[in-house]
């Protein structure tokens, strides 16, 4: 399974997945994840199991993290902070 680019309604559903992060910024960043991760978790449940494997489904999880993850360092290493 390759990484593959995003289309441009993805690009659309993340900013609006986004947008939707920032109306909730009060809560606690651990609290956040522990919501996103629960929605994940039921995203995998919910997947068609006769065309995506739980393997496969885990997969494209591992890989989008590690983009993501990847992507977010470099913009932070990028731009100008206080310490």
């Amino acid at each position: 399974m390759s990484l593959q680019l995003a289309k441009p309604e993805h690009e659309v559903l993340y900013q609006d997945l986004c947008a939707l992060c920032n109306k909730h910024k009060d809560l606690p960043a651990l609290e956040l994840l522990a919501v996103a991760a629960n929605m994940l978790g039921k995203l995998i449940a919910l997947q068609d199991q006769r065309k995506v494997t739980p393997a496969q489904a885990m997969e494209i999880v591992a890989r989008n993290l590690e983009h993501g993850n990847k992507t977010i360092l470099e913009e932070l290493q990028k731009s100008k902070g206080t310490a």
